[in-house]
């Protein structure tokens, strides 16, 4: 059993008072929050229209949408001027694919063809930047969802992605 004694008592308050100036200066709450997204940035439709033309996916997903065009709107001055073109490009050129779409592409300004790379890394590999590569999605990116059906994301995890998750199969004793 521990008996309280003046020095402990006095060594806890000290203890709960340095602990208590620490919180005041640096909240818990924000020490772990994850990093905010721009919610202030509204995304604007021909940002998602241009995803679906370059990934072929109807409706991208809400989070990497959102995530991407943040990080673009940090790196890209004129973003939405720079969308635009970029879109009226490939719907020019709708027939220009592999080879031919890379050369039209080295034609232009560079902030288009660095926009251009940006978002198909963005959304087929989930990493954008050369500089300093920044992960913003693993398991929802495009080139999984295209193989969702026969693959899963590589892991060293045995099941697929937020297996565990999900509560265990019970057992029922039969051979299946």
């Amino acid at each position: 059993m521990v008996t309280l004694t003046r020095r402990r008592l006095l060594a806890g308050t000290a203890g709960l008072l340095v602990a208590g100036a620490l919180h005041n200066l640096l909240p818990l709450s924000q020490a772990f929050a994850a990093p905010p997204l721009a919610s202030a940035v509204n995304m604007p439709e021909h940002f998602l229209a241009l995803s679906t033309q370059l990934t072929g996916i109807e409706q991208p997903d809400a989070l990497l949408s959102q995530r991407l065009y943040s990080w673009l709107y940090q790196q890209f001055p004129q973003l939405d001027q720079q969308i635009d073109r970029l879109s009226t490009l490939l719907n020019q050129q709708q027939e220009s694919e592999g080879a031919a779409l890379l050369s039209l592409l080295a034609s232009q300004p560079q902030p288009l063809r660095e926009l251009y790379q940006a978002l198909v890394s963005g959304w087929y590999l989930g990493v954008v930047g050369e500089s300093k590569p920044q992960c913003i999605a693993f398991e929802n990116i495009v080139s999984y969802a295209l193989v969702r059906d026969s693959l899963t994301p590589p892991s060293y995890a045995p099941g697929e992605p937020n297996f565990w998750t999900q509560p265990p199969h019970k057992e029922t004793g039969k051979n299946v």
